[in-house]
């Protein structure tokens, strides 16, 4: 069960291991038609921080089933994920893909976050509706499961020491909560939002908003625990208004 304090009876281990992590578990798949679909669907992924650098994608065989794709057309995906730099494929029996980490140099970095400033304020503009909607119905149609991520990406968020981490912990939060509210439209609205907003966001050091972070998510999960919809919608709408207010300063500084 899930405490009112906002975690569970014990946290989750923080995973230490160098050896990359295999998520064929965690990784949501769906059928795709063609390897761009492939390369399309991988990369949104990784934008939303559900796949970080270190983790290791299901086998080739296994991973053309989910798809609904034939290995070819997986290969084909591959190739251009490699080709990127976006995973490196690893021969042998305990090989596979494995996501890297592939950033930009800083200056194209900055180059590219000040010439999307616009976009990604429209983006935040439209958190601002959406969001605060899904934790309105999160409080009222909420169910263990969803408190239980909810709590356990708190957890990710305390411990995370790199911003790969950060964003795997903070997309499960926000999406946990869109999951909560029962409205596959929102839901989807949230993913796509963060998907679009975070890649181009990711030159800003995680440890500047990491404490702030948390404690708007605290908020937000206190309310949707104690099935106060008003609250709850209140609380995320002023952490989006925080995140824009927190963006428009370390814009400033950079």
């Amino acid at each position: 069960m899930i405490s009112d304090g906002g975690s569970p009876a014990h946290d989750p281990p923080a995973v230490t291991s160098p050896s990359p992590k295999a998520i064929s578990e965690q990784l949501p798949i769906q059928a795709v038609s063609g390897y761009e679909a492939v390369v399309r669907h991988l990369r949104r992924e990784i934008a939303l921080g559900r796949i970080i650098p270190g983790d290791r994608l299901p086998a080739e065989r296994k991973l053309a089933e989910q798809f609904g794709v034939a290995r070819e057309t997986l290969r084909q995906a591959l190739r251009v994920l490699e080709g990127s730099g976006q995973i490196i494929v690893q021969r042998g029996a305990a090989g596979g893909p494995i996501v890297q980490a592939s950033p930009p140099s800083l200056d194209v970095s900055l180059r590219e976050l000040r010439d999307n400033t616009q976009n990604i304020f429209d983006l935040i503009d439209f958190r601002k509706i959406i969001e605060p909607a899904a934790a309105h119905l999160a409080a009222q149609n909420r169910e263990e499961e969803e408190l239980r991520s909810m709590a356990e990406a708190q957890t990710g968020i305390r411990e995370a020491v790199t911003h790969d981490q950060f964003r795997r912990a903070d997309t499960a939060f926000h999406l946990a909560v869109a999951a909560a509210s029962r409205n596959e439209v929102l839901h989807k609205a949230v993913e796509e939002a963060r998907s679009r907003m975070f890649q181009p966001t990711d030159v800003i050091p995680y440890e500047l908003v990491k404490d702030s972070s948390h404690a708007a998510h605290q908020r937000v999960f206190d309310a949707i625990l104690a099935g106060d919809a008003q609250e709850a919608e209140a609380a995320m709408a002023e952490h989006i208004a925080v995140t824009s207010e927190e963006f428009s300063r370390i814009l400033d500084e950079l």
